[in-house]
């Protein structure tokens, strides 16, 4: 639902800029700048959270959990009534554990503590099983595997999973022949092998095409998607612990449609990877660039206070207007809009503010830098 959300935004916005309820709109207008109402887009980010507590990892892991517990509670009753008590205390503390992880999931929504919880659930049970219960249940062994790899990443996995194989081993090779010792260690190690396997390449494949929903294809950059996700984070991290700063920048190339126009939009696009690639060389690790739409790119600082962002964002307008183009009678400069997270305000409100003051670098004569603070001593 989150993708189909984004995707369908994204297309009918493509070249949109975030503007909001803004005095100065017919000044927007008559300089070119496209405009879309900031409440739109606070509708889309206000349901991409409500929808992420909704992933599928979340709610496979809510069906896990849950079923577990729930399977497990009449194994541990009956064997209780049948005083069977080292099967009972041990069905009774992995009920209490699934349960107490069933609620924590579902109060947290934490979805990375529920999978080793589980993993580590599932494969003590399997070894207590069959260490109290003997050779017969060593078939417990094969879902134990699969649910280790289906739940941790495959190198944790595998070593976990090797571990317990080895004790499993270990504990049944007194109690079996060697012909059934060998058959059981054979196809263990088969199944180790495919789950890990498979999980590597199932990874491989999430992360790549998490790339393709969050990356720009075109500059390298993070998508507009990506910097939502990015700003509420921030949001939510700044909320709880307020002593941080964070700023964003919002860079547009000024006079973008002329490029486009006089030299082709092969040109208008080699003219946005290289802008994009000089601004990610002169920037920190720290900090995060995306490509906000058409021509314009946000550059999200963390812990940087207003006036070293405005410092840096006039560094980078320079470095765009002295840098020599692919072709030698291109000359590009870039106007920016500078905003500080204030308390208490949303992530859009602040790339509302950071929008307003790039507006006012661009009625300024372009090839400038504003901050929201700016607008309030204009004022």
């Amino acid at each position: 639902m989150v993708i189909d959300v984004t995707f369908n935004t994204t297309k009918i916005s493509k070249t949109l800029a975030i503007s909001g309820r803004f005095n100065n709109r017919q000044l927007a207008q008559s300089i070119g700048y496209p405009i879309v109402d900031v409440h739109f887009w606070s509708d889309i980010i206000k349901h991409q959270q409500s929808t992420d507590s909704r992933s599928s990892d979340y709610i496979v892991l809510v069906v896990i959990s849950g079923g577990i517990t729930l399977g497990l509670l009449p194994f541990a009753v009956l064997r209780i009534l049948q005083q069977d008590w080292s099967i009972a205390i041990m069905n009774s503390a992995v009920f209490a554990a699934t349960l107490l992880l069933f609620l924590h999931l579902l109060i947290t929504k934490r979805v990375e503590v529920a999978r080793v919880g589980l993993a580590v659930i599932t494969l003590f049970a399997m070894t207590a099983t069959i260490y109290l219960k003997g050779a017969q249940n060593v078939l417990w062994v094969y879902p134990a595997l699969t649910t280790s790899f289906f739940l941790l990443s495959p190198s944790i996995a595998a070593i976990i999973t090797l571990l317990f194989l080895f004790l499993v081993i270990g504990m049944i090779w007194t109690q079996v022949s060697f012909l059934l010792l060998l058959t059981f260690s054979i196809s263990a190690g088969a199944t180790f092998l495919f789950s890990f396997a498979f999980s590597k390449r199932m990874r491989t494949q999430a992360l790549f095409l998490k790339q393709l929903a969050t990356i720009d294809p075109l500059t390298g950059a993070g998508n507009r998607r990506r910097l939502e996700e990015k700003l509420i984070e921030i949001v939510n991290r700044i909320k709880r612990t307020p002593e941080n700063v964070c700023s964003l920048i919002i860079f547009d190339i000024d006079y973008f449609k002329r490029v486009n126009d006089s030299f082709g939009h092969a040109c208008g696009d080699e003219v946005l990877r290289q802008f994009s690639a000089l601004m990610m060389d002169h920037v920190r690790e720290s900090d995060s660039f995306y490509r906000l739409g058409g021509e314009e790119f946000v550059l999200v600082l963390e812990n940087t206070q207003l006036f070293e962002a405005k410092k840096l964002a006039k560094k980078l307008a320079a470095a765009i207007e002295q840098t020599q183009w692919h072709l030698p009678e291109l000359t590009i400069t870039t106007s920016a809009g500078i905003a500080q997270y204030t308390e208490a305000e949303s992530n859009y409100d602040w790339l509302q503010r950071a929008d307003e003051a790039l507006y006012r670098a661009k009625s300024n004569g372009r090839n400038q830098c504003f901050t929201s603070l700016d607008l309030s001593s204009a004022s």
